[in-house]
This record gives C-alpha cells, structure tokens and sequence, in this order.
C-alpha cells in the first residue's frame, strides 16, 4: 500500500475535455489541487477522470471484465504464457501473479486513491456551495466500493472471518490495515447505502433516456454510478454474501424501476457489442480506446494473443465447450439468439459479445453513432436471475415469474407449469447470460462449485487455493506482521 501511494504523491489533475462534447476523458497533467477543487467542474473533471482510469486494461478495461476472469472460469482460453499458466491456475507464474495480477490490485488501488481524494476535498466544501454534492459524493463513494468490491472478490475468500483486503478510505500514506472479509462487507455496504441515500430523491435518470434537459454532469447517467447502478451493487453484494432477502430487495428495486427494460431477441445479438445498452445497461464506462483492445484481444485471431471460447470444431473434445453451456436445459426447439454472439471460422471460435464487431467491418468507422460506444458493466438481465434465484425458497411464482421474463427476451421458451426451476436452471442461465463478462467466476465462487476444467480435462475440487488469488508480495514489503 505505501508504494501504492508513493505513487499517488504526483496526483493526476484529472480533468475532462471533449472533441465532441461528450466524456471524453483525458488526464491533462499536474495542476495544483487548490486550484482542481476550487470549482464544481473541477470535482466534475475528477470524477470524469475516475472513470477514465478505470478503463484500463488491468481493471474493467479488460482484466476485471473478461480478461482474467473468463480463463479462470474456463470459459475463454489464451494460449500465451500467461492464458496458459492462469488457466492451470499456477499462480506461482510470474506472468500471473508479478504481472496482471500485480497491475490489477496497484491499479485498482491508484483508482481508490484518486475517488478518496477527491472525496477529502469534497468534504471541506459546503454542501450549499455546489448544486451537485450529492451526486459528486454519490459517485465517489460507489465508485470506492465497487473497485474494493471486486478486488475483494478476486483476492479474498468468502468466509467473513478470514483476512480480506484493505478497505482505504482516505488519502493519504499511511499503511492501511487488513480487515476481515467481513469487515470489508460492512465497508462495502455502508458506501453503498450512504451513496443510495444521497441519490435516491434526485436521481434524473428516466427510459427512455433524456440527456437534453439536465445539467451536463447530470446527462448520460448510464456512464454514472447512478442510483439504480448503486442498488445494482448492493445486489450483488448481498447476494454474494448469501443476504437473499436483501438480495431480491435491491434487484426488484431495479427491476421495478421500470428505467431497464429487457431487450428483445432482435437486440440480442448485439445490445452490449462495444456499446451500453439504451435498454439494459444500468452502468457501464464511456471509452473509445476499449475497441482496440476488443479487437486484439477477442476479435482478431491471433496465436498465444487471442481470447477464445473452447469449442470443438477443431476436434477435441472440451469437457464443458461454450456449445454445451448454451444446450443446457434447452429444448431441441428452442432458439437461443445468444448464440449469435459466437462465430465459428478456420477452425477457431470467437466470442463477440463485448466486442464493436459493427465498426471494426465498418473500416472502424462508428457503425452506432447513436450509442454510446463503451463496456457496459451491469445489465438488467443479471438483475432478473439474482432476484430469481434469492427469491427461490421464499417466492417460487415470483421467482419464476423473474426467470421466465428473463430467457423469453432471449429467445428461450418459458418454464412449463409441469416443470420445476431450481437453483441448478438458475445457475445455468445464468452461466449463458453473462458469459464473457467476468461474472461467472464469483458465481462459482460464492457457491464453491467444483470447476470443470477445460484446459486439464479434469475436475478440480473448489479450494481456496484456486478461488482466492495471491496478493502480490510487493503489498507485504512494508507489513513485517503480515504474510501472504
């Protein structure tokens, strides 16, 4: 942590200028801070910049997403050292652990530091003097959370009890100590809960969306940790945890915003290729850099670079191809458009769900100008299946009422009274549903399945060996207490 904020001494005026009036979010350079946060835009420019940040490759542009996650879930494979290493799940790699997973916690961490300094700047203002306070605090504390949540999920186990991460809510050098899991939990909530609060009578975002009438800030909320983005949150957390009361609490609240709803199976194909969805994004981060590590990474074909779905058209025989996961519980005549996200050509399979395929064949020129060109992160369909499977044992009609809505948008036919759901069909779907956004991983996890490993053609029983990620050692050096 103290390397971590040795870097942060040289903070980054992070401020936004735009070449088409939109989030165009650049770092501009040092500015003295006085001056940073003397201003409403100035806390706007931080925050724009925030966002920026994390669209890095090591965090959601990429390795927080899909870029570690779906190979250790197996779902996508990379043949390069560190696909293959990761796949085996040798986190005594150094391409594994002095790498990406070095990047993805010093990152993720900078990206906390920025949110609290803003934040401690924040709270020397009058709440009269900006307009907007509760939203830049809103932000700022949902922004914090999410990004302690996620390293919390990747680096921690699941019992409460044991050591978690650091939960670091100022800025400044001091080493921060580990909280228990646990701990982390209540920190996670209790940001998330404060940032609900301050939103929850002023939040401007509608369906279908306006971004005429509003301060500027206040425009393009999907590209914000918007209210229904924050109960989102709290959904999951809450489900991760095994909360499933207040699990279902907050994915209806979503779902009876009215503000998400589903696509169709004409959308399907394409509602978040690159793009957030004017339907189901509910938050997701404005980037135009992300299309090019789309197009190396998931689009391009090339060896020991690409990421692909196992698939057997080459001949072998995976023990769980992304085939099979899509005909789990389907019937033989039923159409799951999903499945047109997946092309199949020279003997190799490409997932092009997160991927702006339009552009990239349209001479990348913008083939969506209308869309807001970005990585969606939280879609309403994920909201749909948690409230299904936390209302499972207390509300079966409206679980299934939620679990029915939820495939028919994909083309799949509803349950039959004749048949039963349960937490296996819902775990399936789910499976289907956010495949190659990362999220598959932490369901496995939470759950402590067995892992269906398509790179050993084995299954590899549930350990916190495997589901808990080293923290880098570079975190101890300055801990002489501790040991990772």
């Amino acid at each position: 942590m103290k390397k971590i904020y040795l870097t942060l001494l040289s903070v980054l005026a992070l401020t936004a200028s735009s070449c088409d009036d939109f989030l165009d979010v650049r770092p501009k350079g040092e500015q003295v801070e006085n001056d940073q946060f003397e201003t409403a835009k100035g806390f706007e420019d931080a925050i724009y910049g925030v966002y920026g940040y994390m669209t890095e490759s090591a965090l959601y542009g990429m390795d927080m997403v899909w870029g570690v996650a779906e190979i250790l879930s197996q779902d996508l494979k990379c043949t390069d050292t560190f696909g293959t290493d990761l796949g085996k799940y040798d986190y005594k790699s150094n391409a594994v652990t002095r790498g990406r997973f070095l990047a993805m916690w010093t990152k993720g961490y900078q990206a906390i530091g920025y949110a609290n300094n803003a934040l401690k700047n924040l709270d020397k203002k009058s709440p009269d003097a900006f307009p907007l306070y509760d939203f830049y605090k809103a932000e700022l504390l949902g922004i914090r959370a999410m990004i302690h949540f996620d390293l919390l999920r990747f680096f921690a186990p699941t019992d409460p009890a044991k050591q978690g991460i650091p939960y670091v809510k100022t800025f400044n050098f001091s080493v921060k100590p580990f909280s228990t899991v646990g701990e982390c939990y209540d920190f996670i909530i209790a940001d998330l809960t404060e940032a609900e609060s301050l939103l929850k009578e002023k939040e401007v975002m509608v369906y279908p969306r306006d971004n005429e009438n509003y301060d500027r800030f206040l425009n393009w909320r999907e590209t914000h940790l918007n209210l229904y983005a924050v109960q989102a949150l709290l959904a999951r957390v809450y489900w991760y945890m095994g909360d499933y009361s207040k699990a279902a609490e907050y994915a209806e609240a979503v779902i009876g915003s009215g503000r998400f709803p589903l696509v169709d199976v004409t959308e399907v194909q394409n509602y978040v290729a690159g793009v957030l969805s004017p339907k189901e994004t509910i938050f997701g981060l404005y980037s135009t850099k992300y299309l090019s590590t789309a197009t190396d990474y998931l689009y391009s074909y090339e060896t020991n670079k690409s990421y692909n779905p196992f698939d057997d058209i080459s001949g072998t025989n995976y023990l769980q191809s992304w085939s099979a996961v899509y005909s789990a519980d389907t019937e033989s005549t039923s159409q799951d458009y999903r499945k047109n996200q997946f092309r199949q050509g020279n003997g190799v399979a490409y997932c092009l769900k997160m991927v702006d395929y339009l552009t990239i064949e349209n001479s990348n020129v913008q083939a969506r100008p209308n869309l807001i060109t970005g990585i969606s992160l939280i879609h309403s369909a994920e909201m749909y299946l948690i409230a299904a499977d936390a209302l499972l044992e207390s509300n079966y009609s409206k679980a299934l009422k939620y679990f029915n809505d939820e495939i028919s948008s994909r083309g799949l036919t509803p349950l039959p009274d004749t048949e039963t759901l349960t937490a296996e069909r819902i775990y399936n779907e789910f499976h289907k549903e956010l495949f190659c956004e990362g999220q598959q991983w932490f369901n496995m996890k939470r759950l402590g399945r067995d892992i269906i490993s398509n790179v050993e053609s084995r299954v590899i029983p549930a350990s916190d060996n495997i589901y808990v990620l080293p923290i880098p050692d570079e975190e101890f050096e300055y801990r002489p207490d501790y040991k990772n």
